[in-house]
C-alpha cells in the first residue's frame, strides 16, 4: 500500500492528470517501471527516452518468466496470457516457494492467480489514493522509502542457502557501483552478476560433490 501511495502521488507530481496517472498503472501494472515514467517526465525526457527506460528496467521479467515457464507449460495461451499481466516481483517471490515445494503443482496456477488479484486490486486502491493526495504529501514523510522496505521483505525470505546470499551480495555491490549508469541499467548489471555469481557458486557445490 505505501510503495502504491508514492507511485500515485508521483505520478501527479510529474504533471499527470488523474485519469493519466492511473491510467499508466493499469496498463503497466509496474511499481519501478511507474516510478521511472513519471520521473522521466517530471524531468522533461522525450517520450522515446521514457518508454526505453522503463522498458529497460522490465527486463528482470524475461529471467522471472523463464524460473516459472516449466510451471505453467501444461496451460492454456489464455491462462499464461493473464498470468504474464498479474507478474510482479511480489508475485514471483510468493509463487515460486510454492513451485518448488514438493507436492502436487498441477492446479498452483490458482494460488498465482489468487495472490495476482489481490495484489493488482490492492495496488490500484493504493495509487488512487495517491493520485488523490497528489502533491500535497509533504517530501519530509520519505514515504519513497517504502519501495526499498518491499523489495527487502521480498528478499530476506527468499535467501535461504550460500548461493542465495551471493548473489545478493553481489547483486547489491553492482548495484551500487553502476548506480550512475543511464537507463537504470545498474537494475540490469546487478540482476546479471547476481545470477552469475548465484551460478557459480551452484557449480563449484556439484563439483565437489
Amino acid at each position: 500500500m505505501p510503495f502504491g501511495f508514492v507511485t500515485g502521488v508521483a505520478a501527479i507530481s510529474a504533471g499527470m492528470s488523474a485519469f493519466e496517472g492511473i491510467a499508466l498503472s493499469v496498463l503497466s501494472f509496474s511499481g519501478i517501471a511507474q516510478l521511472i515514467v513519471s520521473q522521466l517526465m517530471a524531468a522533461g525526457s522525450p517520450i522515446l527516452l521514457t518508454i526505453a527506460a522503463a522498458f529497460v528496467v522490465s527486463l528482470r521479467f524475461l529471467m522471472y518468466s523463464a524460473a516459472v515457464a516449466p510451471h505453467v507449460a501444461h496451460l492454456s495461451l489464455r491462462w499464461r496470457l493473464l498470468l504474464s499481466y498479474l507478474m510482479t516481483d511480489q508475485i514471483f517471490a510468493s509463487s515460486v516457494r510454492r513451485y518448488e515445494a514438493a507436492g502436487d503443482k498441477r492446479y498452483l496456477h490458482f494460488h498465482f492467480l489468487g495472490a495476482g488479484v489481490t495484489l493488482f486490486t490492492t495496488w490500484q486502491v493504493a495509487v488512487a489514493l495517491g493520485v488523490l493526495a497528489g502533491a500535497a504529501v509533504p517530501a519530509s514523510w520519505s514515504l519513497d522509502f517504502a519501495v526499498v522496505l518491499s523489495f527487502i521483505a521480498l528478499l530476506v525470505p527468499a535467501v535461504r542457502a550460500r548461493a542465495d546470499l551471493a548473489a545478493a551480495i553481489v547483486a547489491a555491490a553492482v548495484a551500487l557501483f553502476a548506480a550512475g549508469l543511464p537507463y537504470r541499467l545498474s537494475l540490469v548489471a546487478a540482476s546479471l552478476a547476481g545470477i552469475a555469481a548465484g551460478m557459480a557458486l551452484e557449480l563449484m557445490k556439484e563439483r565437489r560433490r
